[in-house]
């Protein structure tokens, strides 16, 4: 099945969510709600105990109060079991390095995590390929096949889709219209109304927001969406087997570094200097805080409107559109993401972490998780769910309408190439090296990746 499948299976649902409203949970804080382990002097259940590492639940994409609801129902569904609520060390980086380092040791059982970490876990042997168990479920034929291709590698299905999106413009409708601007269509538009909103808030609000931190996940998924559209939706990587072609050219990262360079330059810059460096934990909470009026972004934003009246306001005044495309670009392309439940390879009960897989990409838990982080279910039962009507259906519609130009990434370890990504983009952002000369270092980097056998 292709993108368009799974485009045509979203909007199928998404007409259908509009009869009535509900209210959703969600969450904003950025304060890390890592729970204590389960005291071990407890007796544990005749089924042992399982664990089970994921983001959301650490930095509250989610709310507590659906956290809280998660592990009575697991404890519910999994009667037998024990899971712990300790669900890992934090964010996306932390969990990758602690699980690379103790994953041999059985803990976690089950582990959350992004579609770059999937090639690094199996190459690594530390996740369980599934498509044995995955056969043999019955609900196997809810998942949309084009969610569970990127997390196939050579034949083995090594994760379970949980949550699906593509990248889009988010933008303030009420400030472009303030200043009778129109939605960026083109690199250069985009650059000239971030600076417009800018000079003509006089900097009380900043026009655009971009992540450049060294090591955020949200930043490497930004440019390599900046390349999808340089390319003509061409992947960076092309994988065959154990060959692995590179597909980058200095041209086109001399483009997308001087985009980044214009977007920090001028007396009224697209983007307040003072962000540079800077990642997701303040692009999310810097646009629902009015900080900024524009910013790429997906659909778990509407998790931050629970408890939050201030950014529910600006949310409800907020619209999504393609990402703007350089001068000369053939279409809108943008980064597809797929996140998986995976399964330790060293799990002490590995039908146990089965179970617990079951449960948490069963159609209900992957409604009520997505419903509340603002995600597109994998599943087509879950996206007909109760929760995905009213407000969150329009909401969820417009990051549905770009899947079809959304792009996943090639199975390759995009560990070393993200960091070359974002180091790029620093020398310019901080005026260490031009952006020609640093797309020829960036091009050379990765060469060297590739060459040296680093990239699988």
């Amino acid at each position: 099945m292709n993108k368009k499948r799974l485009f045509v299976a979203v909007i199928a649902a998404i007409g259908i969510m509009f009869a009535t409203q509900s209210i959703f949970a969600g969450g904003s804080s950025e304060k890390s709600t890592t729970s204590k382990p389960a005291s071990s002097s407890s007796k544990a259940p005749a089924g042992g105990s399982l664990t089970f590492w994921n983001m959301p639940f650490v930095t509250q994409e989610v709310s507590p109060s659906y956290v809280k609801n998660w592990e009575g129902n697991v404890k519910k569904a999994l009667s037998n079991y024990r899971v712990s609520n300790f669900f890992g060390p934090g964010g996306y980086a932390q969990l990758r390095q602690k699980f690379l380092i103790q994953a041999q040791t059985g803990t976690p059982d089950v582990i959350e995590g992004l579609l770059e970490d999937v090639p690094v876990y199996a190459q690594k042997g530390n996740i369980e390929s599934l498509n044995a168990y995955f056969d043999s479920w019955s609900e196997k034929g809810q998942f949309e096949e084009s969610t569970l291709a990127p997390l196939t590698i050579n034949g083995k299905l090594y994760g379970i889709p949980y949550n699906t999106n593509a990248r889009g413009l988010i933008y303030r409708t009420d400030v472009l219209a303030k200043y009778n601007l129109s939605v960026p269509k083109t690199w250069n538009d985009l650059i000239n109304v971030a600076r417009t909103i800018t000079k003509n808030s006089k900097k009380k609000m900043w026009g655009l927001f971009l992540c450049t931190k060294v090591g955020d996940p949200r930043a490497a998924q930004e440019f390599i969406s900046w390349y999808y559209q340089v390319s003509g939706g061409k992947k960076l990587f092309t994988v065959n087997g154990s060959d692995v072609t590179f597909n980058g050219t200095v041209d086109q990262f001399e483009k997308i570094l001087s985009l980044y360079k214009e977007v920090f330059s001028g007396s009224d810059s697209a983007i307040d200097p003072a962000e540079r460096g800077n990642g997701w934990p303040s692009e999310d909470p810097g646009y629902v805080s009015g900080k900024w009026a524009m910013a790429p972004m997906g659909p778990w934003l509407w998790g931050r409107r629970k408890g939050n009246t201030a950014a529910a306001q600006i949310l409800d005044k907020s619209k999504v559109a393609p990402l703007p495309m350089p001068v000369g670009s053939a279409g809108h392309y943008t980064y597809l993401e797929v996140k998986p439940i995976m399964m330790n390879a060293h799990s002490k009960d590995k039908a146990g972490a089965w179970k617990l897989i079951q449960f948490i990409t069963s159609a209900k838990e992957m409604a009520g998780w997505d419903a509340s982080s603002g995600g597109i279910p994998a599943r087509k039962d879950a996206l007909n769910s109760p929760e995905f009507q009213g407000p969150l259906g329009s909401w969820i519609k417009m990051f549905a309408d770009l899947i079809p130009g959304g792009i996943a990434q090639a199975p390759v370890n995009w560990g070393p190439v993200a960091d070359a990504e974002l180091r790029a983009v620093n020398y310019v952002i901080y005026g260490q090296k031009s952006p020609k000369d640093a797309a020829q270092w960036l091009y050379d980097t990765i060469n060297d990746i590739v060459t040296s056998g680093k990239i699988l």
